[in-house]
């Protein structure tokens, strides 16, 4: 049991569509500066998970508690002022927008200015803008980006336009980043330099939660995975743990007898 304050909790949380049970009574938590890995066959729930905790899904039942409060009906950008943020499977950012603009899109999230200073461009608004543009620019570096920011994303390459979503999360300052299959599309080097910058990330401070598929990486940089069968919490455990438990191999890991067939 951990003793570290917990950040994020979810406690029989459901998401049906129709018949189908997307999300079926999961609980789970996530506490201060901590790695948590969330795997699973293809289907087990796991981005329905993260789209109900995010505010992208409206669930079904159950109860989410983020630092303290509920956040069942909260909108997603309500969501990330309190300071949980997200990335996602399919990379959403505005490909006919430059680089520390769509970076800047998450900055402005947490500044203060209103309509009359924008419409205006007071000092006030002009501030507000050179602060976004050094926080954009100061998260790039952050995630290990070296090219143009004045470029459009569009022209990046996968790997790059990865760590640009990322550092957008960023710049939310959030407390905790969901990160939903980050390692997808990137080749071997691109992935050891994923796990160095989550490892950095967490020593700001911001717990981390992220699904993925690569195990070596899930292997490697958790401090806990959770494991979802059919939108069910079937493990939770270190990697030691889960390695070897008998439900996660069944359901997900597969056996030595299934991989010699």
């Amino acid at each position: 049991m951990s003793t570290r304050n917990t950040l994020l909790e979810v406690k029989d949380l459901h998401l049906q569509f129709g018949g189908v049970k997307a999300v079926d009574g999961l609980t789970m938590s996530v506490h201060e500066n901590e790695i948590v890995s969330v795997i699973g066959p293809n289907g087990a729930g796991k981005t329905s998970a993260f789209n109900c905790i995010s505010g992208f899904y409206r669930p079904t039942g159950g109860c989410i508690t983020f630092m303290g409060k509920s956040i069942m009906r909260a909108r997603p950008s309500r969501i990330t002022q309190m300071g949980m943020a997200r990335t996602f499977q399919n990379l959403r950012l505005f490909a006919d927008m430059s680089i520390v603009d769509n970076v800047k899109t998450a900055a402005h999230a947490t500044m203060s200015q209103s309509w009359y200073d924008a419409f205006l461009h007071t000092p006030r608004f002009r501030r507000t803008e050179r602060a976004c543009e050094a926080d954009a620019l100061a998260w790039l570096d952050f995630v290990g980006f070296s090219g143009d920011p004045e470029a459009f994303v569009g022209q990046l390459p996968y790997g790059g336009q990865r760590k640009v979503e990322i550092a957008r999360a960023l710049a939310t300052s959030p407390k905790v980043l969901l990160l939903d299959e980050p390692a997808a599309g990137l080749n071997h080097t691109e992935t050891q330099h994923l796990m160095a910058l989550i490892r950095q990330i967490r020593d700001l401070g911001v717990s981390i939660v992220l699904i993925e598929h690569d195990m070596g990486l899930v292997m490697d940089i958790s401090e806990r995975i959770i494991v979802l069968n059919y939108g069910r919490e079937i493990a939770d455990g270190t990697p030691e743990e889960t390695r070897n438990n008998p439900q996660v191999i069944e359901a997900y890991l597969g056996s030595d007898e299934e991989d010699a067939q």
